[in-house]
Formats: structure tokens, sequence, C-alpha cells
């Protein structure tokens, strides 16, 4: 009697074992985490100046975008300068799409949600 339950334990155990590896090596395979655009935990939420995104696919919040300039061609082509890049209508770059451009804003949409940035007016924000 004692023998089978030993017989029994260490079947159990093995079974045990073999699943345990096979969970880990499945897991350690297909899982990949993607940092971009996600928050540094390491960071504080309060207390410190948040860094502008350096490109347009930085963007994850209204906050992360600048808008530098406008232009518009002879021909009515219309491009605006974010953070430092040009872009048109219809461009797209990570969760943000250049949606419309006038002579004083543009219209972008970060992760599907519309926001409208306006040019600062002439002579910097007034005081």
């Amino acid at each position: 009697m004692m023998r089978k339950k030993k017989v029994v334990s260490v079947i159990v155990i093995s079974a045990a074992a073999i699943v345990l590896a096979t969970v880990i090596s499945t897991h350690g395979q297909s899982f990949k985490y993607e940092a971009k655009g996600k928050r540094d935990p390491f960071l504080p939420l309060v207390g410190q100046e948040r860094q502008k995104a350096s490109s347009l696919a930085d963007i994850i919040s209204i906050e992360d975008a600048v808008l530098e300039g406008i232009a518009i061609g002879a021909a009515g082509q219309k491009m605006a300068m974010i953070n430092g890049e040009m872009v048109k209508e219809g461009d797209k770059a990570g969760e943000v799409l250049i949606k419309h451009i006038t002579k004083s804003s543009v219209t972008l949409s970060i992760g599907g949600k519309d926001f409208n940035l306006k040019l600062p007016e002439e002579g910097g924000p007034k005081k």
C-alpha cells in the first residue's frame, strides 16, 4: 500500500513539473512588452515637468503636441510643423492622425479622439 502511494506521488510530481516547464517555456516565448507610448513607471507623476515628445510618433496626449507653424502653397497645399516634423492632411504616425489644416490651426486625432491645435498669436502669448 505504501509503495502505491509513493508511485502515485512520483507520477503527480512529474506531471506537475512537466506542466510547469511547458507553461514557463510557452509564456517566455510568446510575451513581448511594448514600452512605446507608455509612461515610464519610475518617473514621478507629480512634482517634475513632463518632457515634450520629440517626434509625431511619440505623441500620446495633446499636451505632447506643439504646433510650430503652418504653410499654404500657391496651389493650396497645406502643411504644418508639429514637434519639428512637417506633416500634411492624412499623415499618420503612431497614435496621431492629421485630419485638417487651416491657416491658423490643425485638427488631429490622438488615439481616436479629435483635438484642435492653434498657432500662438504674433508676439507670443498675452500676459
